[in-house]
């Protein structure tokens, strides 16, 4: 997620990481993931970590207007954001690691997210969003970054578009009400 664009930053400003996470997620792409699907209350399911359709429909009534990206609609790029901070959250919390609100907002800083603080249920998102940052941050290697993303099961619902993880983003649409697992046929 970017600033508007009186602002100077990257299109892509939310889906950028640290190099390892990169090499880590292109990695992570011939992975593929498993899993039960649960309701289609669910937009996002990564580990034990959920992001309900109410909580989605919120961040996007709240936060669209900053959202920008050359390829991407602000709910798409909201999508991505809600996978790429259940993922953060789901592998910080497996690490036994949690971090402060004070923490977070210093990532957030750090990654140019600082305009998502302007309104609270944005900085409620960046918060989360900023555990991704963290756990790419402080990870040994890709390939343990590789292997904890693989544990985790992604799943998004084909309302919000397809998931895709070689590049933790969430584009296209879709109207079925189950989640979509990430196998293609």
């Amino acid at each position: 997620m970017t600033t508007s664009s009186h602002h100077r930053t990257s299109p892509h400003r939310i889906t950028r990481w640290p190099m390892r996470l990169a090499a880590a997620v292109a990695a992570a792409a011939a992975l593929g993931t498993a899993g039960c699907a649960p309701s289609g209350s669910t937009a996002v399911q990564a580990g034990d970590r959920a992001v309900t359709m109410a909580t989605f429909e919120k961040d996007v009534a709240n936060c669209s207007d900053l959202a920008s990206s050359q390829t991407m609609s602000p709910r798409q790029v909201i999508a991505s954001t809600e996978v790429q901070a259940a993922v953060g959250e789901e592998l910080l919390a497996r690490s036994g690691r949690t971090l402060t609100n004070a923490q977070r907002d210093v990532i957030m800083t750090q990654n140019q997210l600082s305009a998502l603080v302007t309104k609270p249920v944005c900085r409620d998102m960046g918060r989360r969003l900023a555990s991704l940052y963290a756990v790419a941050g402080n990870s040994p290697d890709a390939a343990t970054l590789v292997a904890d993303v693989k544990k985790l099961g992604v799943q998004v619902n084909p309302r919000l578009g397809q998931w895709y993880p070689e590049q933790l983003a969430v584009a296209g649409s879709g109207s079925l009400s189950s989640l979509w697992t990430g196998a293609r046929s």
